[in-house]
């Protein structure tokens, strides 16, 4: 597909975009240098490349045609949606999957157990199955696992489903309950790999930037947790337990909802994406 941008003719394919590199690329390209998107569902946004870098906000202005019609015409020619096995689809083609994303009803759900749900894992691991086909979710988030374990860039870990046609949240805790704890395990693991992009952006000598981290425990349950340095300014990421390091050496642990209770009007929720309070105090010891 070609289209005008600016005094150029580039041809473009689809982007695949989740909330989390958005909200990172709204630090290192803001304003017009932002990667120009439309909004999908849940946290996946799709933008588009041309020659190999990304359409930004500037450059869809001078588009001859609205920017949603020229990215449908980029995935117009995508091939056909992969065939089910065991209830999941897979589908490792980017364009594939924008153009099933942009057009819900082109999905072909007749060897799906309920309606279609898709998870947007990674731009070349698109999985869907059927909302009530709990083996094939189960199976799902085993992706998810090995996709957080082999180390590539993530998109998102949070599903969405198709209702009258279009894309909403997956109300797992609802439709499958037995599978919460795993599903709240992907959740933080893709989390914490949100959080460990950012951190890389976010370093400054002012503030520290905390850490999310990891932490399984003896029931099996996922955690995750992130040390704040008593006194000192703190960019803190949303996680389960937040660990209190005082200056005299002693450690005490509390829950993230403690913490902010604790801080009052003093800790602010910032505007950053993934999500972070920032904790007043001094500037971290060099």
């Amino acid at each position: 597909m070609t289209d005008a941008v600016g005094n150029l003719i580039v041809s473009a394919v689809p982007r695949v975009y989740g909330a989390s590199e958005l909200g990172v690329l709204s630090l290192t390209a803001p304003g017009d240098a932002h990667p120009r998107v439309e909004y999908v569902g849940g946290e996946i946004f799709i933008g588009l490349d041309a020659d190999g870098a990304a359409v930004t906000q500037g450059q869809a202005e001078d588009l001859a045609r609205p920017f949603r019609e020229v990215v449908a015409d980029a995935v117009g020619s995508s091939a056909a949606q992969p065939s089910a096995d065991g209830g999941v689809i897979v589908i490792d083609d980017e364009s594939t999957a924008s153009a099933l994303l942009l057009d819900p009803t082109a999905i072909d759900d007749s060897a799906l157990a309920g309606a279609p749900v898709v998870f947007v894992f990674s731009r070349s691991r698109v999985v869907i199955v059927g909302a009530e086909d709990e083996g094939a979710v189960a199976r799902a988030l085993d992706l998810a696992e090995e996709l957080f374990e082999a180390g590539g860039p993530l998109v998102s870990a949070h599903p969405i489903v198709r209702v009258d046609g279009a894309w909403t949240p997956f109300p797992w805790r609802e439709a499958l309950p037995a599978l919460a704890l795993r599903f709240e395990r992907v959740l933080r693991l893709f989390s914490v790999r949100a959080y460990e992009a950012q951190t890389v952006v976010l370093q400054r000598p002012d503030v520290h930037i905390a850490e999310a981290k990891i932490r399984v425990l003896e029931t099996g349950v996922t955690t995750t947790f992130a040390a704040w340095p008593q006194g000192t300014a703190t960019l803190l990421p949303v996680v389960d337990n937040v660990i209190l390091a005082d200056p005299s050496g002693s450690i005490s642990v509390a829950t993230m909802d403690q913490f902010l209770d604790a801080g009052g009007e003093a800790i602010v929720r910032t505007g950053l994406s993934p999500a972070r309070y920032f904790v007043p105090g001094d500037a971290p010891r060099s």
